[in-house]
């Protein structure tokens, strides 16, 4: 089972130096992944200290309070 996780790392890995930043949809897209699989993949290589994880952003913006400034 070990073998699976570290082929899936290494071709994650392949894309990325091959294609440079990439949304993770994009990169599902090419590795005929699904996106969730695909950030949960990014989440522990990330933690490994193999990737860089930059930006993230709200799905549904909310209004800033006045409270919270």
């Amino acid at each position: 089972m070990n073998d699976y996780w570290e082929e899936l790392d290494t071709e994650i890995l392949e894309k990325l130096t091959a294609a440079g930043p990439m949304d993770p949809v994009d990169l599902a897209r090419a590795l005929r992944m699904s996106p969730a699989a695909v950030c949960s993949c990014l989440a522990m290589l990330g933690a490994a200290g193999k990737v860089r994880i930059c930006s993230v952003e709200a799905t549904m913006p909310r209004p800033i309070s006045a409270t919270a400034a």
